[in-house]
Formats: structure tokens, sequence, C-alpha cells
């Protein structure tokens, strides 16, 4: 019998104008699953160019320096522009 993988994901939001306003452009997929630890970072589809590009390397960002408990910690990000949702 074959383990069992199990898949997170969360999306990683940008808020142009604070959480507070309810707007947001889902930027990609941060995903943990597979063989390795390490979750990769998807763009989300029709992501603009340019200014999307931009979006996703801090979402790179973030999710480097979340280090080890990065799905934990970008769930708990306290940022008035960004959120991570599970889904």
């Amino acid at each position: 019998m074959l383990p069992q993988t199990v898949m997170r994901m969360l999306e990683a939001r940008f808020h142009p104008r604070r959480k507070a306003v309810g707007e947001f452009i889902v930027v990609g997929h941060v995903v943990w699953g597979g063989e390795s630890t390490r979750p990769v970072v998807q763009a989300a589809a029709g992501l603009p160019r340019g200014k999307g590009a931009t979006l996703l390397s801090k979402v790179q960002y973030l999710v480097s320096i979340s280090a080890c408990e990065s799905f934990e910690r970008l769930r708990a990000l306290r940022s008035q522009f960004w959120s991570f949702v599970e889904v």
C-alpha cells in the first residue's frame, strides 16, 4: 500500500485598499505536498504582467521568511494588505 500524501494549499490574496474594504486580488497559491517539504508558489491564472510579477515575488518573499512553519505563520500573518486563506 502506498503512503497517503497530504496536500495543503493557501490562496495568497493582496488587498490593494486594505482588508477592511473587502476587495482583493488572488496572486497565487502556496502548495505543500508531494515529496518536498518546502512549499511551491504558483501564480494565479490571469495574474496581470508587470505588477503581477511584483506581487508574486512578494508572496515568494513572505514564504521564504516564514521558514519551517510557513503554513501556520502565513495564515496568522498580520497585514493590512496580505492574507493567506486555506483552500
